[in-house]
């Protein structure tokens, strides 16, 4: 079993206090600038939805 760091963060919203916990696991292969590309073109294709635009009129 690999080794995970996991890191707890309390944020005050008003009167609600939110507890996040953020997890590292160390073994993982994909790199935080992976994880954000991945994100970005993800957020984007979701943005432009399925009709499929001529490369030059896609937004970027």
């Amino acid at each position: 079993m690999n080794e995970t760091t996991a890191t707890v963060s309390e944020y005050h919203i008003g009167h609600t206090t939110y507890r996040v916990t953020t997890t590292f696991n160390p073994a993982f292969r994909e790199s935080l600038s992976d994880i954000l590309k991945r994100l970005i073109t993800r957020d984007c294709e979701n943005l432009l939805g399925d009709n499929e635009q001529e490369q030059d009129k896609q937004a970027v």
